[in-house]
């Protein structure tokens, strides 16, 4: 009888299909104040990094606080991260885009004063 029970419990788990699965979302939460060396680095760090250390490719380096102030306080940090086509795409194709998250702790980061610590 208990290797009957395995069987069938084996057999339903294997054969049940979902229809529809929901799929849950994390809100994204965005502190008021933002840093770069609390929260952007690190994003910058993950995706920007692999191309962007000095001397950065295009001439963008995006490593230390002074450089990456400066890129964000032209648009272009902005404008290339949500993928405007009057600048250069980032990350450039086939590479994933930033998570929508990530893009909009950026805006708030140079929206609040581009504040180091």
């Amino acid at each position: 009888m208990f290797f009957f029970a395995i069987q069938v419990l084996f057999w339903s788990c294997k054969h049940e299909k979902v229809k529809n699965p929901v799929m849950t979302s994390v809100p994204c939460e965005v502190q008021d104040t933002l840093t770069y060396q609390g929260q952007i680095a690190p994003i910058l760090s993950q995706n920007c990094f692999p191309c962007h250390v000095y001397p950065g490719s295009g001439g963008i380096n995006m490593d230390n606080f002074t450089d990456v102030k400066a890129v964000a306080l032209s648009g272009m940090l902005v404008q290339s991260i949500i993928h405007d086509t009057t600048y250069v795409i980032m990350p450039p194709p086939p590479q994933k885009l930033l998570d929508s998250c990530d893009v909009k702790r950026i805006k708030r980061w140079i929206q609040t004063g581009c504040k180091e610590f």
